[in-house]
């Protein structure tokens, strides 16, 4: 009869792991949300000790398949990367007075954003179309990615922060005025003011009802708030009420510390406790504590994969690690050269922030380079396969680049420009045969705009030239070709800021030479 029994058991436990298997990820329900307590309508309740576990270990054998590959990274001379957001194959970079887009597949520069102030906080709307800004002393900025209209600002303020509501119908926004704002993305109507009280009571001492996060809940039922005080409060956004609070150490005055899961049924958050840093993962529903992870120094930035399996963890003045969600095990560790830190304070820190691609098989990581200026890095997770690069239409063809073709203010071409004409070449002749081509020259803003005219035709011309002597080589090429130029004014993407500092990434895109065809 033993026998049966356990033989019944095995079978059962058989057909549910089979079902578990069968039935995808699973998704955030009513029943998975934090349970609204008598004690949560009249005050935060607070989270019990954290529950001790044993501390991580560094997995072995089969779990770890390799080490992350870095495959590229990119400097700004004298700016510090302060916020970072992905979106598809868009990768944007935050710093003061300005965003840049690079496509995450080789870290090339698509756009430039002029905004006000510093960018501390940024997101993507959920369909990609609307770019948030937290600026620091300028408020939050909308900008519309496709139409490029004006950018818009629910608000000003000081130090704010945003977070874009799973629908993409709702953005909430704060500051340093400890209120989270709702508001309806289309027409930017705000539909709601959470405040908790106890923030601003006199006991509290000024600046701690600063947000330093907001985060929706994947259900959208849920908002976290973090705030100066060291205190995360859950709301429920239906009932504006806090129905939970969370104890947790931000790490500075940059440093977040908190994100939900996408599967929306676990939270990570930073705590300090008895002079050790940890991660702690709790879950959602009653806040509690499913794994400890050990880190070195303060939290910087946190950030679940997109399948919520890893947890990215970057801390001050040291590697960023990957966890093992399941496990809490250190699954792989982004192997790059960090600033050592001399003491806490933030401003000599070298900072971090880490977000996953949306494939889940890349981290872009920023920080301060050995020389201060700014640094992003794509790496690759192991066993992720390579993010391809966008389509060309040789039929409009992307622009040539006036620095890999030409030294600063000269039109002759440089020698490591052939290799890069030819691949063109090759590739346009097997599109095209018979056409008018135009190359048309650009420069950037730097400059009187005589001699940017001359210097935008000359270059044209060398590359007309070039492409002239390629043609009459292969003998069998019907293309007339042209040249035009535009000086500086047509710019591409704006190369100054609101202070009148010129860019120079800005600037690399304007000097170029565009290739019109004609059929």
């Amino acid at each position: 009869m033993k026998a049966f029994h356990r033989a019944l058991v095995l079978l059962l436990v058989f057909a549910l792991a089979l079902v578990t298997a069968c039935g995808g990820e699973p998704k955030p329900e009513q029943e998975s949300v934090v349970t609204v307590t008598s004690e949560a309508t009249e005050g935060p309740v607070e989270t019990e000790a954290p529950i001790e576990t044993e501390a991580p270990v560094e997995t072995e054998g089969p779990e770890i398949e390799g080490e992350p590959e870095l495959v590229w990274s990119h400097e700004y001379e004298g700016d510090t990367v302060t916020s970072m957001a992905t979106y598809g194959e868009t990768l944007a970079v935050g710093m003061y007075l300005v965003v840049y887009t690079h496509h995450i597949s080789d870290g090339s520069l698509m756009d430039v954003l002029i905004h006000e102030h510093d960018v501390e906080d940024m997101a993507f709307s959920p369909d990609g179309t609307v770019l948030g800004a937290g600026q620091a002393l300028s408020g939050v900025q909308l900008t519309e990615l496709v139409d490029k209209a004006e950018p818009k600002n629910p608000h000003r303020g000081f130090n704010n922060r945003l977070a874009f509501s799973p629908d993409g119908l709702s953005i909430a926004t704060g500051n340093r005025d400890g209120f989270v704002w709702i508001w309806e993305l289309d027409g930017l109507n705000q539909t709601a003011a959470l405040e908790y009280p106890e923030l601003s009571s006199p006991d509290k001492s000024h600046g701690g009802e600063w947000l330093r996060t907001i985060q929706y809940h994947p259900s959208g039922q849920l908002l976290a708030a973090a705030h100066f005080d060291d205190t995360v409060y859950i709301w429920d956004l239906e009932k504006k009420e806090v129905i939970q609070s969370l104890q947790y150490d931000a790490g500075g005055r940059m440093g977040t510390g908190f994100c939900f899961s996408p599967n929306g049924s676990e939270m990570a958050c930073a705590v300090k406790d008895s002079g050790e840093y940890l991660v702690q993962l709790l879950k959602v529903d009653g806040g509690e504590a499913i794994s400890t992870i050990t880190v070195p120094k303060a939290v910087r930035d946190l950030k679940f994969s997109p399948d919520g399996s890893l947890l990215a963890v970057a801390v001050y003045g040291s590697p960023i690690t990957i966890w093992d969600v399941a496990s809490g095990n250190l699954r792989y560790t982004l192997d790059r050269e960090v600033t050592p830190l001399e003491d806490a304070d933030y401003l000599k820190n070298d900072p971090y922030v880490v977000t996953f691609t949306d494939d889940g098989g890349h981290v872009a990581a920023a920080s301060r380079a050995s020389n201060s200026n700014g640094m992003i890095e794509l790496w690759r997770l192991p066993g992720a396969e390579p993010i391809p690069p966008p389509p060309v239409d040789m039929r409009k063809p992307p622009p040539l680049p006036g620095d890999v073709l030409f030294d600063t203010g000269s039109a002759e071409l440089k020698q490591e420009a052939f290799a890069e004409l030819e691949g063109f070449a090759e590739e346009l002749y097997a599109n095209i045969t018979e056409a008018t081509i135009t190359f048309v020259g650009h420069t950037d803003s730097r400059g009187d705009a005589k001699s940017n005219l001359q210097l935008s035709i000359d270059r044209a011309q060398a590359i007309k030239d070039w492409f002239q002597d390629w043609a009459d080589k292969k003998g069998s090429i019907e293309w007339t070709l042209l040249v035009d130029g535009k000086g500086d004014t047509e710019l591409k993407v704006p190369d100054v800021d609101v202070e009148g500092n010129f860019l120079n990434d800005a600037g690399s895109l304007n000097r170029r030479v565009e290739i019109e065809i004609e059929p």
